[in-house]
């Protein structure tokens, strides 16, 4: 008897592609003119940003 509703195991069709590497993630999409971003947090609470350097970015 098997088990439904709240609790059960619910099978996923993806997941077969996955573990046997045949899988994609976002990741492995390319696009042309795709950029990529990345966020900074400050280690300085309310702290007054005077400048970005953005020398490392762009290299």
């Amino acid at each position: 008897m098997g088990m439904e509703g709240i609790g059960a195991r619910v099978l996923r069709k993806e997941d077969q592609r996955f573990i046997t590497g045949k899988g994609r993630y976002t990741d492995d999409f390319k696009m042309a003119g795709m950029h990529y971003a990345a966020f900074v947090r400050s280690p300085h609470a309310h702290a007054k940003i005077r400048g970005i350097d953005k020398s490392a970015a762009e290299a």
